[in-house]
């Protein structure tokens, strides 16, 4: 297993997250961007996380001649069916930070009843080197969708993200206890089982 990783994402927060998840797992990571210029990445698919994962983490691998890591993540809400899944970040707006985005899901939500807030995030992680060689794994956490943002110990998705287990959001628990129950970090110790 190598000693570093880079992250093939342009999204800051999403590659702080992932390397945060694979740090509390002992497998150093870094983004991309701390060493190489900018990458334009191939558009993303509709038709699965693990294509986009796969698609982005084969780029960066060729394109920056080193292994990399890449993720695709999205929530889901069977409230909203038409809505969210693989193209979260499309439906959303790939501009509308994290904040806005929770308020755009909260307002779609704003009649539905607690107990049919369901909700699931789930997250593939790729890891590629230039060789062609892939890793792929997935993972996914159900919950709830909050009534509104609540937490401080994380941001993005986890602010609505209601675990009924702990009368609280993912952004309300502190590090140690969020990533071993988030998609994230579930994703990334199954990643580093395989590496």
């Amino acid at each position: 297993m190598m000693n570093t990783w880079l992250i093939a994402s342009n999204n800051e927060g999403k590659s702080r997250d992932l390397i945060a998840c694979l740090d509390y797992y002992g497998l150093t990571a870094r983004q991309y961007l701390s060493r190489y210029p900018r990458l334009t990445f191939p558009t993303e698919t509709t038709t699965s996380y693990s294509d986009n994962a796969v698609a982005k983490a084969r780029f960066g691998a060729q394109q920056l001649g080193v292994p990399v890591i890449a993720d695709d993540s999205g929530l889901e809400i069977p409230a909203l069916p038409d809505l969210l899944g693989v193209t979260t970040a499309r439906d959303l707006g790939v501009a509308v930070g994290g904040s806005d985005r929770n308020q755009a899901i909260l307002a779609a939500l704003r009649d539905v009843p607690s107990a049919q807030r369901r909700a699931v995030m789930r997250a593939t992680l790729a890891a590629a080197w230039p060789d062609g060689r892939i890793v792929v794994v997935q993972a996914a956490v159900a919950g709830y969708i909050a009534q509104s943002q609540i937490g401080r110990y994380s941001g993005g998705f986890d602010r609505i993200f209601w675990l009924s287990r702990y009368g609280k959001t993912l952004a309300e628990l502190p590090t140690t206890w969020r990533i071993p129950l988030t998609h994230r970090g579930q994703a990334a110790l199954k990643l580093i089982t395989k590496l």
